[in-house]
């Protein structure tokens, strides 16, 4: 749902997903579809695929779900752990970087990290309040709601992306 959303806000962007577990090649969930479904978004040609050392390091922003997901980045790719973001540090963090302002995304990714640097006790990923459970198992009015909460989270930064 992050992807589609996130792509949805930041047309330009190009945007991929990947998860931690092993279920390449699967759908999205029913529930996952029909809470994209009703804003307009087609989720149903998604197919899921294993985070890789090359999708990382193919990455000039990466968006975890959860600070596990933030660590398993940093398992591949130590230079990748500081363009590594939950959803609503990302915002905050963009709200005080400011606009993109047409830099190469690698450095306002940079001076994202560099904010954090300055702000946060830990120099890498977020506070446990900003992880985004993953609602596998639970009912279409919780994928909703993780879809409201994604959306309100990932839409500052997608703004700040794009200007």
């Amino acid at each position: 749902m992050a992807e589609v959303l996130f792509a949805h806000m930041a047309p330009e962007a190009e945007v991929s997903s990947a998860g931690t577990m092993d279920w390449s090649g699967q759908p999205a969930h029913d529930y996952a579809i029909a809470a994209m479904a009703e804003r307009g978004i087609d989720l149903s040609a998604h197919r899921s695929r294993r985070l890789s050392e090359y999708l990382v390091d193919e990455s000039d922003l990466i968006v975890a779900m959860t600070r596990n997901h933030g660590w398993a980045v940093a398992a591949r790719s130590d230079a990748k752990a500081a363009a590594t973001f939950l959803p609503a540090e990302l915002s905050r963090l963009a709200a005080d970087v400011g606009n993109r302002n047409g830099a190469v995304g690698a450095d306002w990714v940079a001076q994202l990290h560099s904010q954090r640097d300055s702000k946060a006790r830990s120099r890498f990923i977020g506070r446990a309040a900003d992880e985004i459970p993953d609602p596998i198992g639970e009912s279409l009015p919780y994928f909703r709601d993780i879809a409201d909460r994604l959306e309100r989270e990932l839409a500052p930064a997608a703004a700040r992306l794009r200007a």
